[in-house]
């Protein structure tokens, strides 16, 4: 094969260079998933090398929230030392047992670490975070979301708890922020509380017995050796994916000029192909980013 077919079309034929044609599309989407499956296997045997390096701030986040229940006329919420400890062995126990939910493999609930955090509750609301940049991408991004922000901008809710923990998750360096929300006034007849944008209402005994698990879950989030030197594997994504951009918008050019200058240029379905295909990347790559909430 004629290495400069890679990038220039055929003079005989016109054909589009073949790194733009529908092989070469097929060969830029197989590489993405390659680059996936490699990272996927490389965090297998070397945990906590990829991972995100966060930059989030407990008081900030909080004042965040604070800031958005006041847009909408409510009252602040007040920081509350049992529910931040709570939110710690949330953390902590997510890594512990290598999960991301609201509820544990184990059967633990957000109401477990509240109880084991001596907090006793009438309301109460967890939201989580995790893989985001700032302080201020995370609290977006719950406020984006109507069950998280309805956690926010709840009116029963007194105080917040917050927990900014950096562990290894699935293998990858991850930063978890566990928020909480609670109220020890006697509001409700049974204690109620809001996970995944579902309101659970527990009996009356749930919220009377308390356990000393969160210390243990605590110290726990400590002992994780994180390595100083994180490949950010949203980054490499991102950087590949406007290589390749890059690189077909060129060809595209070299082909139009190519074609043209031997007067023999014309709108083909390949043509539409391929503006869709830049079209579809550009909008990927504006719309992506590491960070989940649950």
């Amino acid at each position: 094969m004629n290495w400069q077919h890679l990038f220039l079309p055929h003079k005989e034929t016109h054909k589009k260079a073949h790194l733009i044609s529908w092989h070469g599309l097929l060969i830029y989407i197989l590489l993405f998933m390659l680059l996936q499956v490699g990272f996927s296997i490389f965090a297998q045997f070397k945990p906590g090398v990829l991972g995100i390096d966060a930059r989030i701030d407990q008081k900030k986040v909080i004042e965040l929230t604070n800031l958005e229940r006041q847009k909408a006329g409510l009252l602040p919420v007040t920081e509350s030392l049992s529910l931040d400890t709570a939110a710690a062995a949330k953390a902590a126990n997510m890594f512990q047992e290598n999960y991301w939910a609201h509820f544990a493999p184990s059967g633990k609930t957000p109401w477990d670490f509240m109880q084991g955090a001596g907090y006793k509750f009438s309301y109460a609301g967890e939201n989580l975070a995790k893989n985001f940049y700032t302080s201020e991408d995370v609290v977006n991004a719950w406020v984006a979301s109507p069950s998280h922000k309805e956690n926010i901008i709840n009116s029963k809710y007194r105080e917040i708890g917050i927990a900014v923990v950096d562990g290894v998750l699935n293998g990858q360096k991850t930063t978890l922020v566990v928020q909480m929300f609670g109220t020890t006034q006697a509001l409700a007849q049974a204690p109620t509380v809001s996970v995944g944008g579902q309101k659970i209402v527990l009996p009356q005994n749930e919220n009377q017995t308390f356990t000393a698990e969160a210390p243990q879950f605590v110290a726990s989030a400590n002992t994780q050796k994180i390595s100083p030197g994180v490949v950010d594997p949203y980054l490499v994504y991102k950087t590949f994916g406007v290589g390749v951009l890059s690189l077909v918008g060129v060809l595209l050019v070299v082909d139009f000029m190519v074609l043209r200058r031997q007067g023999v240029y014309r709108l083909s379905s390949h043509h539409f192909a391929n503006l869709s295909f830049l079209a579809a990347g550009v909008v990927t790559l504006i719309g992506m980013h590491p960070g989940v909430v649950l």
